[in-house]
C-alpha cells in the first residue's frame, strides 16, 4: 500500500538553517517521534542543508511530531512541526468485461479505500460518504473506443488529496457503410483531381472493395488523378469483417468534352442539305402547279375554238 505524508512532506524533508559560522562544524539531529532519520548534511558558505529519507509503514498512519535541532559549539537550535502519514493508493476501476459485443450489458464500477469519495466518468458520483460508484450500460458501437474515469478523494490534514484511474471499453460490432461515409452516387468532370471517400466502420477493421457491374473491375478508393471516362459505372462496394459484410451500390458518372466544332459542322450541313431539299421541293412542286394550269388554259382554248357557233 503507498504511504505519504502531509506537510511537511516525507520522505524527502528539508532543514534549512542559515547564519551557520562555521557551518560544517555544526551537527543535525532530525526525529521523528523520537525515531533518528539519520539524515545527510551538505554545506553551503555559512548554511547548510539536512535531507532525510524514511519509509513509513501502515502501522504508522496518523500524527506524528517532526523535530529538527542543529548544534554548534555550545548552543542549539530546534523546531518542531507535527506531520501526518496517511495511505492513499489509487482506487480500483473495473470493467465487468473490457471486450464485448453489442448489446452486451457491461458493469463499471470505481472503488476507493474507507474515507474517500470517488466520481465515476459523466459526473456519476457515489451516494455519500461511500467510496464506490457503479453504473450500468447497454454497450453499443458508439461506446468502442469510449474511456471510464476513476477519480478518488481524500482529505488528509486539511489537504484534498486526487488520485485518478482509467479504463477503456472496446465493442466488437459488424461492418457499417452508411450514406454518410459512402456517397452512392458522383459526378466528376474527366481530368479533373478528385478523392474518391468511401469509409466502412467495425471493429475488427472490415475489409472494404468495389467492383464495377459486368467487367468486375476493381473502383480505386482514394486519389483520382486525373478523373479518366473508363471509371464511370455502377459499383458494388463490399465491406467485411468476421463479424458479417454489407454491400453498398455507388454510382460514378463522368462528364467529358465531346468535339462540339465537329458536331456544329454536322448539325450545319445537315441543316443546309435539309433547307436545299425542302427548297427543291416547293420550286418544284409550284413549277409542276404552274404547268398544270398552263395545261388546262390550253385545253380550254382549244375547246372553244372547236366549237361551232350558234346560227343567228
Amino acid at each position: 500500500m503507498a504511504l505519504g505524508t502531509a506537510r511537511p512532506a516525507l520522505p524527502a524533508l528539508l532543514a534549512l538553517i542559515g547564519a551557520l559560522l562555521p557551518a560544517s562544524e555544526a551537527q543535525v539531529r532530525l526525529e521523528l517521534s523520537g525515531r533518528n532519520l539519520h539524515p545527510t548534511v551538505t554545506h553551503e558558505n555559512d548554511s547548510l542543508l539536512a535531507t532525510a529519507h524514511d519509509k513509513a509503514n501502515m502501522e504508522e498512519e496518523g500524527t506524528h511530531q517532526l523535530s529538527c535541532v542543529v548544534t554548534l559549539g555550545h548552543q542549539s537550535r530546534s523546531w518542531r512541526e507535527n506531520v501526518t502519514i496517511y495511505s492513499f493508493p489509487a482506487p480500483n476501476l473495473t470493467l465487468s468485461e473490457p471486450e464485448v459485443s453489442e448489446q452486451t450489458v457491461v458493469t463499471v464500477e470505481c472503488e476507493a479505500q474507507a474515507g474517500a469519495l470517488v466520481m465515476l466518468s459523466g459526473g456519476v458520483p457515489a451516494r455519500l460518504p461511500g467510496p464506490r460508484a457503479q453504473l450500468q450500460l447497454n454497450a453499443s458501437a458508439e461506446d468502442n473506443g469510449r474511456i471510464f474515469f476513476c477519480s478518488a478523494l481524500l482529505e488528509v490534514a486539511g489537504q484534498v488529496l486526487r488520485k485518478n484511474q482509467t479504463r477503456e471499453l472496446r465493442v466488437l460490432y459488424g461492418p457499417r457503410l452508411d450514406k454518410r461515409d459512402c456517397l452512392g452516387n458522383w459526378t466528376w468532370q474527366e481530368g479533373s483531381q478528385q478523392t474518391l471517400t468511401c469509409q466502412a466502420w467495425g471493429n475488427p477493421v472490415p475489409e472494404l472493395k468495389c467492383h464495377r457491374k459486368g467487367d468486375n473491375a476493381l473502383l480505386p478508393i482514394g486519389d483520382l488523378r486525373p478523373v479518366t471516362r473508363e471509371v464511370a459505372g455502377t459499383y458494388l462496394c463490399q465491406a467485411r469483417s468476421p463479424r458479417g459484410e454489407v454491400t453498398r451500390e455507388v454510382v460514378v458518372n463522368v462528364i467529358y468534352h465531346r468535339n462540339y466544332i465537329l458536331t456544329t459542322i454536322l448539325v450545319t450541313v445537315a441543316f443546309t442539305i435539309g433547307a436545299a431539299g425542302l427548297a427543291a421541293y416547293f420550286y418544284n412542286r409550284q413549277r409542276k402547279i404552274q404547268k398544270y394550269k398552263l395545261q388546262k388554259a390550253q385545253e380550254a382554248a382549244a375547246m372553244k375554238l372547236n366549237t361551232p357557233a350558234t346560227p343567228p
